[in-house]
């Protein structure tokens, strides 16, 4: 018995030691996976469309997840594994796309060219001389007295 006593110290003061020194792999495994939810949901998933890469279970959304987690363990940024991504698939990847000049006019040109037809539209219509509209002739007598003789049978 004294024997079991003698082996239980050591194992109790080992045992918070290890924990202690599997503690930082821990934590560094749990900033690692937040950083890689982080980026992942700024993804847009290939073949969702419509949700992120964190989101989607596709099988490919899975590679691009595990591919993120490789990226960050191997040391890279966040930025420099977004850029990977913008680069392989293009700018169709990311759910918020960066800003682009040629982007910004095709969504201002359309509005503009509305704005300026509708001028156009409204100067023209200004300009044009009102119609005149037809002058109906004066009735003849034999028609004025037609149409009292009708009013006269009505009910």
């Amino acid at each position: 018995m004294r024997h079991g006593r003698a082996l239980l110290v050591p194992v109790l003061v080992l045992i918070p030691l290890l924990a202690f020194a599997a503690a930082p792999t821990v934590v560094h495994e749990n900033v690692l996976r937040k950083r890689e939810i982080a980026i992942a949901q700024q993804l847009r998933c290939t073949v969702c469309q419509g949700e992120s890469v964190a989101e989607s279970n596709a099988g490919i959304a899975r590679d691009m997840r595990r591919l993120i987690r490789q990226k960050l363990a191997a040391g890279e940024s966040s930025q420099q594994i977004m850029n990977y991504f913008v680069h392989r698939y293009g700018d169709f990847i990311l759910l918020k796309p960066r800003f682009d000049a040629l982007g910004s006019f095709l969504w201002i040109a359309p509005i503009v060219l509305f704005v300026v037809l509708s001028g156009v539209a409204y100067g023209f219509l200004r300009r044009r001389p009102a119609s005149k509209r037809p002058v109906a002739p004066a009735l003849s007598p034999e028609d004025v007295a037609r149409v009292q003789a009708a009013r006269r049978d009505e009910p």
